[in-house]
Parts: structure tokens; C-alpha cells; sequence
């Protein structure tokens, strides 16, 4: 059963990062969410909304990507790869990056897709296609 995530739960999640959620990343946390972290056959594995975190609270390295980290507190991670080999995470930001989706632990860290509805609808039909392009 989805751990979907109260108006409440919503509200103080927005209230301790000081962030607005994008609306599709919000419909999926009241609509699909899992209850507990859903590992999926491509090794990705779904946070559960209590496991939801920011880059600061949950990732200790340097992020390459310089207007992710000049506004990390504002990126909210949803998911990892392998046992946090790779993780991505949406931009809560109120710039010209909201909404998208960042690859983080890649280095270097990008951008791999330009909404949240964006990165589900190419993770489910090519999960690579929301990996770094390898040269």
C-alpha cells in the first residue's frame, strides 16, 4: 500500500527545508509514495516519504553541479541506485531549475530530467535514459 503523505505531513516537510514542492512530486508523495523504500528490478530503490531528505541532511560530498550546490538545501532526494551508489533528487528551487530532476554521485552531478513527471515516464520506458550521457 502507498505511504501517501497527509496535506500535513506535505506541509511540514515544505515547512523544515523552507521550500513549495513542484506539483507533480507532490500529486506522486499523496498518490503513490511508497510506505516503505521500494526496490525496483533495475536496482533502483523508491524512498519511502519518511526517508525523504535534502542533499545537506543526507549527502556529505561536494556537488559538482554549481546551481545545484549553491542551492542544495532546496533539492529534495527520492531515490537511489544500489545501495546509494547514485541518487536523484527535484529541484524545490524557485528558479529556472524547478522541478527538474539532478543525478547526484556521478561526477560530474547533472541534470537528466526537466520535471519529476519527466524522469518516471523515461525511468519506467528506458531507466538509463535518466543517467549522465556516457561519452
Amino acid at each position: 500500500m502507498p505511504g501517501l503523505a497527509s496535506d500535513e505531513q506535505i506541509r511540514l516537510l515544505q515547512s523544515r527545508y523552507d521550500l513549495t514542492l513542484p506539483n507533480d512530486f507532490r500529486t506522486y508523495l499523496q498518490t503513490v509514495c511508497p510506505a516503505t523504500d521500494l526496490w525496483d528490478v533495475e536496482d533502483g530503490n523508491w524512498w519511502s516519504f519518511d526517508r525523504i531528505k535534502n542533499i545537506p541532511d543526507e549527502y556529505r560530498y561536494e556537488i559538482s553541479e554549481p546551481t545545484v550546490a549553491a542551492h542544495a538545501s532546496r533539492y529534495l532526494f527520492f531515490m537511489d541506485y544500489l545501495i546509494w551508489s547514485h541518487a536523484w533528487a527535484i529541484s524545490c528551487t524557485d528558479d529556472e531549475n524547478r522541478g527538474r530532476v539532478v543525478f547526484i554521485g556521478g561526477m560530474p552531478d547533472c541534470f537528466v530530467a526537466d520535471s519529476f513527471t519527466d524522469f518516471v515516464e523515461r525511468y519506467v520506458k528506458d531507466w538509463m535514459s535518466v543517467w549522465p550521457a556516457r561519452s
